[in-house]
């Protein structure tokens, strides 16, 4: 692996918003970095405008064109085409602070037995969102939400060898499954780096994942069910254990899939919450309207 950073950035339809993107790039402090845009079957002119760039010279940049798929096979791609030693995904409504490159390698050399860093983002008025008050240095990503009360979003950056090892699954008909699904298979690898540095700058926009999850995760059941039933293998806390078991019965109905018990990582836990939800639901029944 060459030293320093792969930008990787998944795509579809969104050459208004990667100028922006772009710019920030073009004025890191670091040049230590690729940029690896994976189009994601984009019909508009991304595929135009980045070749403009590319033949511009002024940063590295690699140009990958798929299929529709979705972002989880985007990045798929994204991670194979990796060519520096770390590794992190910068969403085409996002940008980096003009000092973000230089900054995660410093911080990279400096710490110590980590795969990866967390980092905070702040959105476009300065404000963070990421929130994170305790006084750990190195934890899992799940325990930093779970166990240490790390709320929002944050920037991830990863070793590039060790997240070469995971791909997210594919399932028919489907182009979703939350990116949780491969940062549970990394925390089994060793711990991140909790750094209070704000390297990245949002936009959550109106046709985004973030506005729109609820509908996201019911349109692609099979991928929610891949990733629930993995982290309920993770789960270590009966509360946790109880809140993932009930998400899972609740996405088996979705699905119509009568192998509840049968795929349960708790068959009894499952068994006894199946039946209480539904008595529960039995007790409350909606009101009749009377006329």
């Amino acid at each position: 692996m060459n030293q320093g950073i792969t930008i990787f950035t998944p795509t579809y339809n969104r050459a208004h918003r990667l100028p922006v993107l772009y710019q920030s790039l073009c004025k890191q402090t670091s040049r230590e970095f690729e940029w690896v845009v994976v189009d994601d079957g984009s019909t508009d002119d991304t595929k135009s405008l980045i070749n403009g760039w590319i033949k511009e010279g002024k940063i590295n940049i690699r140009y990958f064109w798929q299929e529709n798929a979705g972002k989880a096979q985007a990045h798929n791609l994204g991670v194979e085409m990796a060519e520096k030693n770390l590794f992190t995904c910068v969403d085409s409504d996002d940008l980096l602070v003009t000092n973000a490159v230089e900054r995660i390698s410093k911080v990279w050399n400096e710490c110590l037995n980590k795969i990866g860093i967390l980092c905070r983002k702040i959105d476009v008025n300065n404000q963070s969102v990421t929130f994170w008050n305790e006084k750990t240095k190195y934890c899992t990503l799940y325990d930093a939400y779970r166990k240490y009360g790390l709320k929002g979003d944050a920037m991830l950056v990863y070793k590039t060898e060790i997240i070469k090892k995971y791909k997210f699954p594919q399932f028919a008909g489907e182009k979703f499954i939350t990116e949780a699904y491969i940062y549970d298979c990394l925390d089994q690898e060793g711990y991140l780096y909790i750094t209070q540095e704000k390297l990245c700058i949002v936009e959550y926009l109106a046709d985004g994942y973030s506005f729109n999850i609820s509908k996201v995760l019911e349109e692609n059941p099979f991928g929610y069910q891949a990733y629930l039933v993995q982290r309920m293998k993770l789960d270590k806390k009966i509360k946790y254990k109880i809140i993932d078991t009930i998400q899972y019965i609740d996405n088996k109905q979705v699905i119509k899939d009568h192998r509840l018990i049968q795929d349960s990582v708790y068959p009894i836990l499952t068994c006894l919450l199946y039946v209480a939800m539904k008595v529960k639901r039995s007790i409350i029944k909606p009101k009749t309207k009377l006329c």
